[in-house]
């Protein structure tokens, strides 16, 4: 084999990886999603109602937890991985109001997927 041959084949030996990587990356990303999911009902179940400010909301008539979409997005090296949240009050409880302190949840969310989502992502490869 020339060294014109063998640079050729190891450069498609490497896409190929590169391809293998991809799509091993974009498989699991409704495992990341699923995480997500996950962290969102532990985060938001068993807090008292009406909550303190600072803390995660609590519960009145469960419509913020059980009302969350999961997405996830995969293309080459860009991928994402979202929940979305279709009460129309999820950010007045995050950020708050004039009349109302905020009880955040969303970087409380990430904090407790983010364990579980490094886990399935750190497979690739292997």
């Amino acid at each position: 084999m020339s060294p014109i041959e063998a640079a050729g084949a190891l450069t498609e030996a490497v896409e190929q990886e590169k391809r293998n990587i991809i799509n091993q990356a974009n498989a699991r990303l409704p495992r990341a999603a699923n995480a997500l999911m996950n962290a969102e009902r532990d985060v938001l179940s068993g807090n008292s109602s009406p909550s303190p400010p600072g803390t995660p909301p609590g519960s009145r008539t469960g419509n913020l937890a059980r009302n969350w979409t999961p997405a996830c997005q995969g293309g080459g090296a860009f991928m994402l991985v979202r929940i979305t949240s279709w009460m129309y009050y999820a950010g007045y409880l995050e950020d708050g109001t004039r009349k109302m302190a905020a009880r955040p949840f969303v970087e409380k969310i990430q904090q407790a997927a983010l364990p579980e989502v490094a886990s399935i992502f750190s497979e690739i490869g292997g």
